[in-house]
């Protein structure tokens, strides 16, 4: 497994490189006892980047945003989010591979611990330890792969701070390696329950499922629309706006209405012309609250100007919907940093393009939002808008020269 993270074409301009240099922490922090949905019970059943960092209310430039927009994914908050990404990478790819992750191999006379890339980023994660905030925010735990993590760490939360010490235990190299080898089954006992593998089973299914759906509606417009104008913008809420609010229900209300809000206003016309169709899912990040990732899909044919209409979008969830307390970010307005293009304009040939849309841009918006999921398991996650009527998406002038892959 690949840990080292890297910019992708739907990424928020401060999530790159997460490159930490690591030194002695503080130990392992301990994790709360906060009644994690999935702690002792029985399975039940149901139904199914971080951080929005721009207002842009005033035609700010991105580099010089200013900089309380910017510290969701700054100092301690960057770590943070870093911290709960890499230990659900680090828990799911456990759960995945079955071997062992250390063993003991002799070497110039000495016995030393070999460790598989799992191996070394578990270490690597108790060697930095846990944010304070793992065990303040109830919310983190939610992630069942991120609560297990904490569960099992506090479990041997005594053996583990003398290898994050001393590097080895006591008992020399063996025990260190037979420890580890055990806190690491203990993991896997604790995914291998039925209410966490029928849960993630039914997540990842549902990103499939979304995944699916976005793809249509992308084919369907190539189908009537030679050139596409795609805009990625993300919308949210001020820092700090629903994190550990008293009533879920009632925010995820008032969410929904601000979304009706600006799926009429597109609709109609008011935030951006010719709109063809809008998909995107609404998420839930432990630092950034709600917040949504949309596609808006324009006829290219008539309009260019990607940039500016992402930041209309943006501007209306701010000025027109949310007031003072929404944030938006243009993906657009980045795009000339992204390895591969899936969003401007696209012409139904042009083969790299297009894939990068169905397959990067799509699978970041489609992905799988366990603290969503957890937190409201019944609740449809994924927004679709079609704003144009059959009369008008009628295919019109030369018939293309290029076969179509659509």
């Amino acid at each position: 497994m690949k840990y080292k993270y890297e910019v992708s074409e739907n990424d928020y301009p401060f999530d790159e490189e997460w490159d930490f240099e690591w030194e002695a922490g503080n130990g392992v922090t301990s994790a709360s006892e906060t009644g994690e949905w999935w702690g002792d019970k029985e399975l039940e059943s149901g139904d199914d980047s971080e951080g929005i960092i721009e207002a842009d209310k005033n035609d700010a430039l991105y580099e010089t945003l200013p900089c309380e927009m910017e510290e969701v994914l700054e100092g301690d908050n960057k770590f943070f989010v870093e911290h709960l990404r890499r230990v659900e990478a680090l828990v799911k790819g456990v759960a995945r591979k079955r071997e062992s992750h250390f063993e003991v191999i002799e070497g110039k006379g000495r016995l030393k611990i070999c460790q598989s890339l799992h191996g070394k980023e578990f270490r690597n994660l108790l060697k930095r330890g846990c944010d304070p905030r793992c065990h303040q925010l109830s919310v983190v735990d939610q992630n069942p792969f991120v609560g297990v993590y904490h569960k099992v760490v506090k479990k041997w939360e005594s053996e583990l701070r003398e290898v994050v010490r001393y590097g080895v235990m006591q008992g020399g190299v063996p025990q260190t390696v037979e420890t580890l080898n055990r806190v690491v089954d203990d993991l896997r006992r604790e995914l291998d329950r039925p209410i966490i593998k029928s849960f993630a089973k039914r997540v990842d299914r549902s990103a499939q499922e979304r995944g699916k759906k976005a793809v249509a509606i992308i084919d369907k417009c190539f189908q009537h629309r030679s050139r596409l104008l795609v805009l990625r913008v993300d919308l949210g809420y001020r820092k700090g706006l629903f994190i550990e609010s008293p009533d879920f229900s009632r925010d995820l209300a008032t969410v929904k209405q601000h979304w009706a809000a600006l799926s009429t206003g597109l609709k109609k016309g008011k935030v951006v012309p010719n709109v063809m169709e809008v998909f995107g899912k609404l998420e839930y990040g432990v630092l950034s609250g709600f917040h949504f990732h949309l596609v808006v899909i324009m006829k290219g044919a008539e309009h260019q100007e990607d940039i500016n209409y992402a930041k209309k979008v943006g501007q209306y969830w701010c000025k027109g919907v949310v007031g003072e307390e929404g944030r938006y970010f243009n993906c657009n307005r980045i795009k000339h940093r992204y390895k591969r293009l899936g969003i401007g304009e696209i012409n139904y040939y042009e083969d790299e393009k297009v894939s990068a849309l169905k397959e990067v841009v799509v699978s970041y918006v489609v992905k799988s939002d366990y603290y969503m999921s957890a937190l409201s398991p019944s609740k449809k996650t994924f927004v679709q808008l079609s704003c144009t009527n059959k009369d008008q998406m009628v295919r019109r002038g030369r018939p293309r020269r290029y076969l179509s892959k659509v």
